[in-house]
């Protein structure tokens, strides 16, 4: 394996939800509780126990002044200390994490592109990094798509995707609008430069929980039985037959790092209180076993259960169709379902998500929170007011 684990940012713990950054909007604050933040790292998003999307990238990372409203750009954040980031997703909320890693060796799949635009004029500033403005040549160019960018080494995500009125979903063939790629390329666009556009498979992986290892016992048949318990404040239960990685620690406490040496072991047996079990379910110490003989004391284990076999993501509840109930699992009040309902009657729906939040009286960082939990159907209605700042 190759994959090294640096950092975990948790969403809801910083003390700042979110703040405005000029030209952009809001970004999600998060804290950093494992290891280091650094600017570019991938990331996945950790949403309750799923893996809900992969290769995202910490394309902008910001922290606020102190003594101050305003905020400036910095490339890497410390254990306990809050960041503003932008990713390519903008549904980033309390309860979601990011997990940071490095992988040199595995990239995403770009087996299947969805689209070609062609750098016009780019530009960049200190705080947001490289834009450009494009033209679509051929298919369609999503916010938070991953992209190829001619000269560059990693594939990038589109952080923001701007037209004369403010933020856009997508740009179609012909179409010109502008790209924020934040400070992820190796290199800058140059004009003519072509942006390749992929389409990615949705990411469902479960994630059961992780143990650490105290001891282990080597069976001298190729498996071992290892005595694991579940840290404290953390989550665990492992099932027989059910898929386990080994993470090796590397680092400080203050630095903490991990490298995922094997990933896809059977759980062959579990036992508590040396009585065979088929689910750890309610214990915090119990043992495993394992086909594996690299196991020591102190890596973690972790239990997951893959994409093809996790139940698929819950669906978008539409706001100009969904009933009232429906409604209210995107955190509403009744007095807010009524009035939700009312107004879309009277007006025949909503254009959009961020429409439908601020028509309620929604915050910002709750209406960022919608955005991966709702979508509004197309409809016919008139010009709201409302407008946003084009970068």
């Amino acid at each position: 394996m190759t994959e090294t684990r640096v950092g975990l940012i948790e969403f809801g713990k910083a003390i700042h939800d979110s703040v405005t950054v000029p030209g952009l909007g809001e970004l999600p604050g998060g804290q950093v509780s494992i290891g280091r933040a650094t600017r570019g790292a991938r990331a996945r998003l950790l949403r309750a126990d799923r893996v809900v999307a992969d290769n995202l990238r910490l394309g902008i990372m910001v922290r606020k002044k102190f003594f101050s409203s305003d905020v400036e750009p910095v490339t890497e954040a410390g254990f306990l200390k809050d960041v503003f980031v932008a990713t390519g997703r903008r549904d980033l909320g309390k309860g979601d994490a990011l997990e940071l890693y490095t992988d040199d060796a595995v990239g995403p799949d770009l087996s299947r592109r969805e689209g070609v635009a062609s750098v016009l004029a780019p530009s960049f500033d200190e705080l947001t990094g490289f834009h450009a403005q494009v033209q679509v040549r051929d298919g369609v160019l999503r916010s938070g798509a991953l992209c190829s960018v001619a000269r560059s080494g990693q594939p990038v995500r589109v952080l923001g995707l701007f037209g004369p009125a403010g933020p856009l979903e997508s740009l179609a063939a012909g179409q010109v609008g502008t790209v924020l790629l934040g400070f992820q390329c190796d290199t800058p666009p140059f004009p003519g430069d072509a942006l390749t556009a992929f389409a990615l498979p949705e990411t469902s992986e479960r994630r059961d929980g992780t143990a650490a290892v105290h001891g282990v016992t080597d069976l001298g048949n190729g498996s071992v039985v290892a005595a694991v318990e579940v840290p404290e404040g953390r989550r665990g239960t492992f099932t027989v037959g059910v898929s386990v990685r080994v993470l090796r620690p590397i680092g400080t406490t203050f630095n903490e790092r991990y490298t995922v040496l094997a990933a896809g072991l059977p759980v062959l047996s579990l036992a508590r209180d040396g009585i065979a079990v088929g689910a750890s379910a309610g214990s915090r110490v119990f043992t495993v076993g394992l086909g594996t003989r690299d196991l020591r004391q102190n890596d973690m284990l972790e239990a997951y259960v893959p994409d093809a076999l996790a139940p698929p993501p819950s669906p978008l509840v539409d706001v100009n169709t969904a009933s009232g109930p429906s409604l209210a699992t995107l955190g509403l009040s009744p007095p807010q379902v009524a009035s939700a309902l009312e107004l879309r009657r009277r007006q025949g729906g909503f254009p959009d998500v961020e429409a439908f939040g601020v028509e309620l009286g929604m915050q910002p960082h709750e209406i960022v929170r919608l955005r991966g939990r709702a979508t509004a159907s197309r409809v016919d209605s008139p010009e709201t007011g409302i407008r946003q700042l084009d970068i």
